[in-house]
């Protein structure tokens, strides 16, 4: 396992915020799997995978996306992602990144340990290439490693695209407590929602949003507040079962 700065694959590259690490990679195919700051590998906690899209797989990878609704397809997505099942399915969604068009898809599962997990499937675009993006965070957990994830979104760039620097910041609806959303925000001040995460998992309390107010920051991500965007989503303390509301 080795520390980079750069990596690149056809049609992108990312500059590496520090403390990565690569724990997989094909770079012929544009492939790598990361391990954010603070991630071991012995107990992985968080993970993003990133790969180059050609051309051709562009429409059927999308058409799987959309499809996760369907039992058979959501069943082959967490047999390849090997996880124990899938406990709550968002709606596709659209959000036109600094980079180009992107469709994101999230989803909470359970790893075979029995941990629940959030996931991100995004598919980023620009007028000249493609990147599928997954990213992998523990619930119970997700304060540590959430930002560093998000993060690195703002570091993708594509051929075709323009590139602009992007804040992070996470964001508290102060009439919706239950979850805290983080968006990369451009030098325009247009803001992309990447993902929301709730504040309590199964019954334990997992972020005091007051505490957070006062300190005016998510371990090291400033918080705006503004209403939330991404739909609420509710845990069942008693099933461990995620429900999502507009």
């Amino acid at each position: 396992m080795a520390a980079a700065n750069t990596i690149s694959g056809p049609g992108y590259s990312v500059e590496i915020p520090p403390g990565y690490t690569i724990a997989q990679s094909n770079p012929m195919a544009g492939y790598y799997r990361l391990l954010p700051p603070g991630v071991s590998p012995f107990s992985i906690e968080a993970m993003i995978q990133i790969r180059s899209v050609q051309a051709y797989e562009l429409q059927p990878l999308l058409q799987t996306l959309y499809s996760l609704e369907n039992p058979m397809v959501a069943m082959q997505q967490c047999m390849s992602l090997e996880l124990a099942g899938i406990l709550g399915m968002q709606p596709c969604r659209q959000a036109q990144m600094a980079q180009g068009p992107a469709h994101i898809r999230e989803f909470d599962a359970m790893n075979y340990f029995g941990i629940p997990l959030r996931l991100m499937d995004v598919v980023m675009t620009s007028p000249q290439a493609a990147v599928e993006v997954l990213v992998a965070i523990t619930l119970n957990n997700w304060t540590q490693f959430t930002a560093p994830c998000m993060e690195f979104f703002g570091h993708i760039i594509l051929a075709g695209a323009p590139t602009s620097p992007q804040q992070l910041v996470a964001v508290v609806d102060e009439d919706r407590k239950d979850q805290v959303e983080y968006r990369l925000v451009g030098p325009n001040q247009q803001s992309i929602s990447l993902t929301a995460l709730p504040t309590s998992v199964g019954g334990i309390t997992i972020i005091n949003v007051d505490a957070s107010i006062r300190t005016g920051n998510i371990n090291g991500t400033g918080i705006a507040i503004g209403e939330h965007s991404i739909a609420k989503v509710n845990w069942d303390s008693a099933s461990n079962n995620a429900s999502v509301h507009p």
